[in-house]
Formats: C-alpha cells, sequence, structure tokens
C-alpha cells in the first residue's frame, strides 16, 4: 500500500491499522480536548491515505480486523515515510509517456509477474492501458476499488493485494501523485500499468520500512475493480423508514448531509445502537465486506462536527471493516444505497465522547 501521499501516509499509519472507525473516534476524542479544527482533532487525512494505498493502497489496511492489519500495516509504514515526496511533486505529476518498460503477466483480476525491459528506468509517469475496460471513466478525487501489485523498479515487490483475496479502496486524493495523476481517465475495468518516478512516489524519504529506499522508481499493476465520485451519496429513492431518532439531519437522501443536531435533552447513548433511516435496494452489506460510506457526525454536545464530503470540508469516502466490535457492525445486513443513523456511547476509557454519526452506505468493497 505504499501508495498514500507522504504527509499523509505518516499520519495515517497509525490510524489505518485501526481502520475507520478506531480513527473516527480517536480523531473526536482529541478534538474534545483541543477544542481546535475538527480536522486536526480528527486527522481525517491521515484516515484516508492509509487506506489509500497508503501511497496510494493503504487503504486496503482499514479494515480494523487482524488479517487486513497487516496487509495495510506494511502499506501505512511504507506511505508515512513518504510525508515530503508529494509536497515536491506538486506541480510535476504529467503524464510523460506509456512506455512503462515492463510487461505484466496474466489477466485482468489475476495477480501478475513483472519483467522489466532495461536496466535503466523511464524517465517521468508512464501509464499504460494493458486491457480497457468499458465501466466508468476515473476523475479526480474519486475513491476507487482496485487491486494492485506494486514493486520497486528492477526489485522486489512491497505489496499486492492479489494474495489478501480481496480488492482496496482509496480516495484518489489521499494517494501519491504518480496514483492520483496516472489512473484519472482510466475506466472501471481497465488493467493499468504505472511506471512511477520518485519525485511522484517516495521521493528522497522512501517508505518507512525500507522496502521503497529514497531515490527509487516503482511500478504498479492495477486492476480498477469500481469508483465512486467523491461526492457520492445513498440513493436519493431509498425509502424513508419515519424511524423515532434523537437526532435532526440537515440534508436530502440523495445529497450529502451537512449537519446532524442532538435534541436538547436527548438521552446519551450508553450502548451502541443503529437505525435505518432509509432503506436502499442495493445488495446487503456482508459480514466479510469492508464498506464504503459517507458520513456526518457530531459529538452528542453538539459541539464537534465532522463530516466525509468535499464539498463540506471533508476528506471523502472512507472505507471500514464490519467485523464485530467495530462501531459500523451493525451496518451489516443493511442494503447498500441505504442512510443509516449510528449512536456510539462515550467511553469514559478514553475520555471519547458520545456521537451521533449518520452514514450513507455508498458501496461495498468484498471478496
Amino acid at each position: 500500500m505504499p501508495v498514500l501521499a507522504p504527509a499523509v501516509a505518516q499520519a495515517t499509519a497509525g490510524v489505518l491499522t485501526g481502520g475507520v472507525q478506531a480513527a473516527l473516534l480517536s480523531r473526536v476524542q482529541t478534538r474534545h480536548h483541543l477544542r481546535s479544527s475538527v480536522r486536526h482533532r480528527l486527522a481525517l487525512p491521515a484516515v484516508l491515505p492509509a487506506a489509500l494505498l497508503v501511497g496510494a493502497l493503504a487503504l486496503a489496511g482499514c479494515s480494523s480486523d487482524s488479517s487486513t492489519e497487516s496487509a495495510t500495516g506494511s502499506a501505512d509504514a511504507t506511505a508515512s515515510a513518504d510525508a515530503s515526496a508529494g509536497d515536491a511533486a506538486t506541480d510535476a505529476a504529467v503524464i510523460a509517456g506509456s512506455d512503462v518498460g515492463f510487461e505484466a503477466s496474466g489477466a485482468f483480476g489475476e495477480k501478475p509477474t513483472l519483467t522489466f525491459s532495461a536496466d535503466a528506468a523511464p524517465e517521468g509517469l508512464q501509464v499504460q492501458t494493458a486491457s480497457a475496460g468499458d465501466g466508468a471513466t476515473i476523475e479526480a478525487g474519486d475513491f476507487v476499488v482496485a487491486n494492485y501489485l506494486g514493486q520497486v523498479w528492477n526489485g522486489d515487490v512491497f505489496d499486492n493485494s492479489y494474495d489478501r483475496g480481496a480488492p482496496s479502496g482509496f480516495s484518489l486524493d489521499g494517494v501519491i501523485e504518480g496514483w492520483s495523476t496516472g489512473l484519472v481517465g482510466q475506466t472501471v475495468g481497465s488493467r493499468v500499468l504505472l511506471t512511477i518516478p520518485s519525485d511522484l512516489g517516495y521521493g528522497d524519504t522512501g517508505s518507512s520500512d525500507g522496502s521503497i529506499a529514497a531515490g527509487d522508481t516503482i511500478v504498479f499493476v492495477v486492476d480498477v475493480v469500481d469508483a465512486y465520485g467523491a461526492e457520492s451519496t445513498g440513493q436519493a429513492d431509498a425509502t424513508p423508514t419515519d424511524a423515532d431518532v434523537p437526532v435532526t439531519v440537515d440534508g436530502d437522501l440523495g445529497a450529502p448531509i451537512a449537519k446532524v443536531t442532538v435534541a436538547d435533552g436527548a438521552t446519551e447513548p450508553t450502548e451502541s445502537a443503529a437505525t435505518v433511516l432509509a432503506t436502499g435496494t442495493g445488495d446487503p452489506v456482508a459480514a466479510e465486506d469492508q464498506v464504503i460510506v459517507q458520513y456526518t457526525l457530531t459529538t452528542w454536545d453538539n459541539a464537534d462536527f465532522e463530516t466525509s464530503w468535499p464539498s463540506l470540508g471533508g476528506y471523502g469516502m472512507q472505507s471500514a471493516a464490519v467485523s464485530e466490535g467495530s462501531p459500523f457492525a451493525p451496518l451489516v445486513g443493511v442494503p447498500v444505497g441505504s442512510r443509516v443513523l449510528l449512536l456510539l456511547p462515550a467511553d469514559a476509557s478514553t475520555e471519547s465522547a458520545a456521537l451521533a454519526v449518520v452514514v450513507d452506505v455508498v458501496g461495498t468493497v468484498g471478496s
């Protein structure tokens, strides 16, 4: 997952391994104490990046279970060391050509083996569409679901999702520039080959785990499984349940949730609870899935606020595990497209506040 943007990756390293859910709680907790900006308190950037291939792929590690953590952990760590790489590449992310300098065996969805055609890597960012899909076109800032393999030029493989048996999800806003530039314009269903120079990858720092050295050119094979627009929501035609809940939601179905407000005098939750506010028509979330969500939350006293929607100042969609113990576990069985209220109790051991989180279930990343 060494694709995360360096700075983000660094912040993300600690967050991702615990999953978006842990990040959510810890970020709110931090904010509760600091009373500083929501972003600072929530460390939002860290969440996305890490997962993103951290670096781009760190996102894969967003799940909270230990199996995912190992995958994400390496990616997160890798991405974290890169914090400075992205800065140098800010104005340099231009595709130089399609001569990636390597071939990848296998078809879309199959783990590839790479064969390099020369000792020296080509100059600049090289992007080749090995096979074109007929799905939606990826745009800047999209949330992308993909299988991938990353390898140092003429060197070792440092990460791949194929061995984990499931694709990864990540926001293009949180990955290294080689990804955020190289995948834009590609279509869902495509296999894309990327050769990324160090100034668009991990720069002069390399990855924290040492798998990518300072100045390394890195290459990726990316099988694009799905993509979601940055402002995606649940279904506009989801069926309201008219549930009696202790919050008001500012945001129509099919639109970003601008605000969540806990009613005056509402009893603070003492245990986690979930209420479906509107039922979508997509497939039910499965226990082995990671769920792709947009959300807006507030602390129980309405003092602190956080959202994922970029148009509202958020850092983009998140993917999270729905395994037992996760705040998102109640989403198992809920149809994609639904809007759900999650009530999370305060935790005295961590001094974290009680939360009201309204979630739009946008999709899933499944095996």
